[in-house]
């Protein structure tokens, strides 16, 4: 059975009046009818998120709730498993290794956590997931992360772009990532994005002016341990580097004043040396979520949370909405020949597809691939 945590919309805002980290804006008071319609939101999003890691099929990408020109993008654990706009519609599974139909395999949910936007036309989810593969006897466990950004159309979700990862040291000796070709459908929103990462995130220390700080906050890195929430964000570890190609789009029905954008692109990160290894270029993955938030422009009491969901000739005229990065994803891919090595080791023939040595006479790997210095885990036996 699948174990899930959700994390309902707790919205945390700003104010920048002089000290080094923004105030929390005062949870807006909720009525029941405003908490189960959320509720039932959460509810509905779960299922659909669970019920497509059994289904692994290519999502239904027909909304106007994104701009055609950006589109939806899946990006995988591999080097090549980028898929963007109508390359999605005919993407392979997005489980890393390929396994014969005959294989038994299994997705466990360990840690779902949606947050749904203020203005209720986005959400964005993050989770651990354990990609599960009976062979020979046994069952080798891979744990994976996955991000990814929903737009709420009419009474649906629909995938706006989803980030799948392998948590891995970042290290020179892989395949190259496969380029993502640049599309942005704003050159202000663009250089108001890249303001707020290179700030927020790539900056140090970080910026808290422009990062969410609020329990559903993460930022995740390359490597297994690199995963941080809520105000730990602030004290997240990223390689320092640069943005490289970028397709960066909003959601909602008016593009004129959105308050979700996300940007899915490439990073060129500079891994220092250390010992016997040299320094030198890790081409990585990144997806962002951005949401506009409230901010007041004096003194006095803080801003309503739910204040820039609100029409713009509504909006108190001392609030100001700002963009704050709210989740970053950032991974370094890893072949199927490097992933099958670790996790099935010398029983490993082949790795595409997907063959075994399952004799007595081959030393077994462990069923989960250990973080470094760690001792290897025994393998389950079903």
């Amino acid at each position: 059975m699948r174990r899930f945590v959700v994390l309902l919309p707790w919205l945390v805002a700003g104010c920048p009046s002089g000290g080094a980290k923004p105030a929390a804006a005062p949870a807006t008071v909720a009525t029941r009818d405003d908490e189960i319609g959320l509720a039932r939101l959460v509810t509905e999003l779960t299922d659909d998120i669970l019920a497509s890691y059994d289904r692994d099929e290519p999502p239904d990408l027909d909304t106007g709730m994104i701009d055609s020109r950006v589109g939806t993008a899946r990006i995988g654990a591999g080097p090549d498993d980028v898929y963007i706009a109508g390359d999605l519609a005919r993407a392979p599974s997005r489980w890393p290794l390929a396994v014969g139909r005959m294989t038994s395999t299994e997705v466990r949910s360990k840690r779902l956590a949606i947050q749904i936007a203020a203005d209720q036309s986005a959400a964005w989810m993050a989770d651990e997931l354990s990609w599960r593969i009976e062979a020979c006897g046994r069952t080798a466990v891979i744990p994976l992360r996955i991000t990814a950004l929903y737009a709420h159309d009419g009474d649906r979700w629909v995938p706006v772009f989803e980030h799948l990862s392998f948590g891995t040291p970042p290290a020179l000796e892989t395949a190259a990532t496969k380029p993502i070709k640049s599309e942005v459908i704003s050159g202000d929103l663009e250089t108001q994005l890249k303001g707020v990462v290179e700030r927020g995130l790539l900056g140090v220390p970080h910026d808290p002016l422009v990062v969410a700080q609020d329990p559903a906050a993460m930022a995740l890195g390359p490597d297994a341990g690199d995963e941080w929430h809520g105000a730990q964000v602030l004290a997240a570890s990223i390689l320092p580097g640069k943005l490289e190609d970028r397709r960066i789009g909003t959601v909602g029905r008016s593009p004129r004043d959105p308050l979700v954008a996300y940007w899915v692109g490439t990073y060129t990160a500079d891994l220092p040396a250390r010992g016997e290894r040299a320094a030198g270029k890790v081409g990585m993955r990144v997806t962002l979520v951005f949401e506009k938030r409230p901010f007041a422009q004096g003194a006095g009491k803080a801003p309503d949370a739910q204040a820039c969901a609100k029409d713009a000739r509504s909006r108190a005229r001392d609030v100001e909405c700002r963009w704050i990065l709210v989740q970053s994803h950032l991974s370094q891919p890893i072949t199927d020949d490097e992933l099958a090595q670790r996790v099935f080791g010398s029983a490993l023939i082949a790795a595409a597809p997907l063959q075994l040595d399952c004799s007595d006479r081959v030393p077994r790997a462990p069923a989960v691939a250990p973080r470094p210095g760690s001792r290897p885990p025994a393998v389950r036996t079903p």
